[in-house]
């Protein structure tokens, strides 16, 4: 496993529109984390300003991959939870990063369930085909 640093939104789109991001629930947590990049680096200083920012940024995420269905669903959540948030921009910031938070370790939970499931039906010298639909 190899981990990729980006510092900013404008890298996380660009790790998935290179696909160095791969399976969709991977790039729907990345254009969260993506999100909680832009929250934090804003210097926003209005809560419309800030929310005006996200929702741009979230735009350049869309575009990276424009059939992932997850990316549009994470996107939309980080989203939902500024705009929802009662609070100055400090309130938003610290919002939209712990929900990219929780995504990500959600992703990571699920994850574990579906592979000590999987794991339970699969015997040695089993061969295993994946497909995406």
């Amino acid at each position: 496993m190899s981990y990729l640093e980006c510092r900013d939104y404008n890298q996380v789109a660009e790790a998935i529109k290179t696909m160095a991001v791969r399976g969709a629930p991977a790039i729907g947590v990345a254009a969260a984390m993506g999100l909680g990049l832009a929250a934090h680096t804003c210097k926003a200083k209005s809560r419309e300003e800030l929310i005006n920012y996200l929702e741009m940024a979230g735009e350049v995420l869309r575009k990276t991959r424009p059939t992932a269905i997850n990316l549009f669903w994470a996107i939309k959540r980080v989203l939902d939870v500024a705009s929802s948030t009662v609070g100055d921009t400090e309130d938003i910031r610290v919002a939209v990063i712990k929900e990219t938070q929780r995504m990500a370790d959600e992703d990571i939970s699920i994850n574990r369930r579906m592979g000590k499931y999987g794991a339970s039906l699969i015997e040695d010298g089993d061969t295993v085909l994946t497909h995406c639909k």
